[in-house]
């Protein structure tokens, strides 16, 4: 498995984020938006919750066309 590699971040909240990450698992290629959260007791980087959706990148296309019916639908909101 390599390293996920983040393509986008929106803060939520005061101390949480959802980060838009792409990653591999034995050899598929997945987009995984998850919410991460700081670790208290250390203060150090945010770590991912179990909240979140981890889906194909061959579904990707997919749920583009969802989000952009959405943002039609609410005028761009």
């Amino acid at each position: 498995m390599t390293e996920p590699r983040t393509f986008c971040s929106i803060r939520k909240g005061n101390s949480e984020e959802i980060r838009v990450r792409l990653a591999e698992y034995r050899g598929a290629a997945f987009v995984d938006i998850r919410a991460f959260a700081p670790v208290r007791h250390k203060g150090g980087e945010p770590v991912p919750t179990r909240n979140g959706v981890c889906i194909s990148r061959l579904r990707l296309r997919e749920l583009i066309v969802g989000l952009q019916a959405i943002e039609r639908e609410e005028g761009g909101r």
